[in-house]
């Protein structure tokens, strides 16, 4: 694969090819090194320099840009890529990704006006479909991060529709075409563990009772068996014009690739992403205890696929970063199949059988927070996410949400929410 140029937004800023040992690199443009702004950074690990970016910390960047495991495997198929060239793969799909960066063959470059198709239901999921779905990625210049299949929609609110008040017809849906900006995230139902769009309606309306900032979650209404999640790296103009915000997942901003997203040897751990938020946080303080509530959550809720790439920062115009809102919350511990530990160590542990009121004092020097501030607020996630629990099972079966899987994650969030006070001694 020839080099690829990436932009950030509109102004170029570099080149990503691969060195001759076959590592990704990426090298600022000469104008840009010559007078850098905030604006040109591609990363946290990759300020503006006159030296190329070789290995690990220029793969973190680009390489959390792709989709993950059996979802990379299909598009290298469908794009006679190997799966483990980035550089190959983004020079088909990493028009559209996650944050700000786009990458184009030298010899294309981004399209003057963006261009989109309308979509229906069957559209839809025929795009979902295994190989469809990599072709549409295909067509669309597009990659998402992650291992469930999902696409990536523009959606504008009807016409009329404000905070208080929406009007009583569809919004409009289209797929994107080469490249051009999304607002929503799409997933389908999977077979293989009945019940997750309630499971995720659920895990994401708890997070936001719990005093995170969440993305807005909802059934998709062009497609009502799919689950819809606002992009918070997307801002929209009323006449439709969509704007990417520069965004990084934890995984991008400790210099890691995305099977390092779990605990583990080399895993992402929170004194990591709390180090981040300090030295490059807007309001660190503030964005600290909005992570120590997301990780309290998850483990009162039972969510344990909460890793390091469902954890993400928004950069501002002057390259200071705020945590994104919540997203990808799923109440795992339902699904009897999937493991039953923490996805990032919390209280040193990764199983939330062995935290202990001593592990308190670990969340507290891993988050740089006071023991009694720590004891608090876990003390208040505990609260909020039991008070909430009925209300919003309650509103989710509104949605058209299965009773019984309703009932069965009622169940599960219960007795994992007890056990979690049980073994720290909180009432």
């Amino acid at each position: 694969m020839s080099a690829l140029v990436v932009w950030r937004n509109a102004r170029r800023v570099g080149r990503l090819d691969s060195a001759p040992n076959g590592d990704v690199r990426f090298t600022y443009d000469a104008a840009v090194a010559a007078n850098p702004t905030p604006a040109d950074r591609v990363g946290f690990r990759c300020p503006v320099r006159v030296a190329p970016y070789v290995g690990s910390d220029a793969a973190a960047v680009f390489e959390n840009l792709l989709p993950e495991g059996g979802l990379r495997d299909a598009l290298g198929q469908v794009t006679k890529h190997d799966p483990s060239d980035t550089v190959g793969l983004l020079g088909v799909v990493g028009a559209e990704c996650a944050g700000a960066l786009q990458l184009w063959p030298e010899d294309v470059g981004p399209p003057a006006k963006h261009a989109y198709d309308s979509v229906d239901d069957a559209i839809l999921m025929t795009a979902f479909a295994s190989a469809g779905g990599q072709l549409r990625q295909v067509t669309g210049r597009a990659s998402l991060s992650g291992a469930q299949p999902k696409l990536v929609l523009w959606r504008r609110p009807p016409v009329g529709a404000t905070a208080a008040h929406t009007v009583d017809h569809r919004p409009e849906y289209r797929l994107p075409r080469n490249g051009a900006p999304t607002t929503v995230v799409v997933k389908r139902p999977n077979s293989s563990f009945p019940g997750l769009l309630e499971a995720e309606l659920v895990g994401m309306r708890l997070m936001a009772a719990a005093g995170v900032p969440t993305a807005s979650s909802a059934l998709c209404l062009v497609a009502p068996t799919c689950h819809e999640s606002a992009r918070f790296d997307r801002t929209m103009d009323s006449d439709g014009t969509v704007h990417r915000v520069h965004a990084e997942d934890g995984c991008q901003l400790t210099g890691r690739v995305s099977r390092q997203k779990y605990a583990g040897v080399g895993g992402v751990t929170y004194q990591d992403l709390v180090a981040v938020l300090r030295r490059a946080g807007a309001q660190p303080a503030s964005d600290r205890e909005q992570l120590l509530r997301w990780a309290v959550a998850n483990a009162v809720m039972g969510n344990y696929d909460a890793h390091a790439k469902n954890l993400s920062v928004l950069y501002d115009a002057s390259g200071t970063v705020r945590l994104a809102p919540a997203y990808d919350v799923v109440v795992t511990t339902v699904f009897a199949g999937l493991d039953q530990t923490f996805a990032l160590a919390f209280g040193g542990t990764t199983h939330p059988a062995a935290l202990t009121p001593p592990c308190l004092r670990f969340v507290a020097r891993e988050f740089n927070v006071a023991l009694p501030q720590v004891e608090a607020l876990t003390a208040d996630v505990l609260a909020r996410v039991r008070e909430a629990l009925q209300l919003v099972l309650h509103a989710v079966r509104g949605l058209g949400g299965n009773a019984e899987v309703l009932d069965r994650l009622g169940a599960a969030v219960t007795a994992t929410a007890n056990a979690f006070a049980d073994r720290l001694a909180l009432k």
